[in-house]
């Protein structure tokens, strides 16, 4: 079972720079730059895999455990957001990242 939170976690980690990497892929100003940046590519392999661990683990997990706590997702984008690309992060969203961990334990026991 551990396996399965493992596996819940690497999706969640992969969604967060899915979007990180399709972020960057709009650095370009053109429609055509962007559908020829790798980042594009890079990005939309990374929601694929994340995707994919997804549909498997609600195959194995239930669904009311699965769903929810890929809310997890949003902590490792508030992460990547601030580490990567120097966004601010203010009380709000400190607050809603404490929101979702404590649903999250809640879930999770």
């Amino acid at each position: 079972m551990i396996f399965y939170y493992i596996l819940l976690l690497l999706m969640t980690i992969f969604s967060a720079f899915a979007g990180f990497f399709i972020k960057k892929s709009t650095n370009s100003n053109t429609i055509l730059k962007i559908i020829g940046s790798k980042y594009l590519y890079i990005g939309g392999f990374l929601y694929l895999i994340a995707a994919l661990f997804n549909i498997w683990l609600l195959k194995k997990m239930s669904y009311s455990i699965v769903v929810p706590l890929g809310g997890i997702c949003y902590i490792w984008t508030m992460f990547i957001s601030r580490f990567f690309l120097k966004e601010k992060i203010g009380v709000g969203k400190v607050i809603g990242i404490l929101l979702i961990v404590s649903g999250v334990i809640c879930i999770a026991v």
